[in-house]
């Protein structure tokens, strides 16, 4: 090995005090409980941004395609879905793992992952934030006030009048008492 090829070795490779990679790039703090467990039948209220905050779903094809997905990966881990609101930049979710022993993390990064597959057929390559925002539901917050909350977003934007005129908000089981 030549000296300049030694010495790029010893500076970089042999010697982590000069360039501490570990540091270069630092972790994201998990924005999970630690040692939480997520599989837990508790009600989740989720949020998922499209990367950038793209308005991917103002196409009704698209928007309809990644619904079917929602459904499909439900059913698949036996999820329950209590409302759902895909607005053109983002998902909200209520729901709740069944007794499957899946996560949240599981259903979400299986939807993310089909849902993405999906959008490659319309030249999407980027669908999802690489995170999703999750609020465990405590026993003092109401499933109706927070579904309520979830299905009046499309309200709240001015994209309707009523939640029930959007197409891409819905309540699917029902909700516990």
């Amino acid at each position: 090995m030549s000296l300049s090829g030694q010495l790029i070795m010893e500076r970089y490779f042999l010697l982590p005090e000069i360039i501490d990679i570990k540091n270069k790039f630092p972790r994201r703090k998990n924005p999970r409980l630690k040692d939480f467990d997520y599989s837990l039948p508790y009600a989740y209220f989720i949020t998922i941004c499209t990367k950038d905050k793209t308005n991917f779903f103002k196409n009704n094809t698209i928007a309809r395609e990644i619904i079917d997905c929602l459904i499909s990966e439900k059913k698949r881990l036996n999820f329950s879905i209590y409302a759902y609101c895909l607005m053109p930049n983002h998902l909200h979710l209520l729901l709740s793992p069944s007794t499957s022993k899946k996560s949240v993390s599981d259903f979400i990064g299986g939807f993310k992952s089909k849902s993405t597959r999906l959008a490659w057929k319309n030249k999407i390559t980027k669908l999802w934030q690489n995170r999703f925002y999750d609020h465990i539901l405590r026993r003092d917050e109401n499933l109706r006030e927070v579904a309520t909350y979830i299905l009046n977003n499309p309200v709240r934007k001015n994209l309707v009048t009523g939640w029930d005129e959007y197409e891409f908000c819905r309540l699917l089981d029902e909700i516990p008492l």
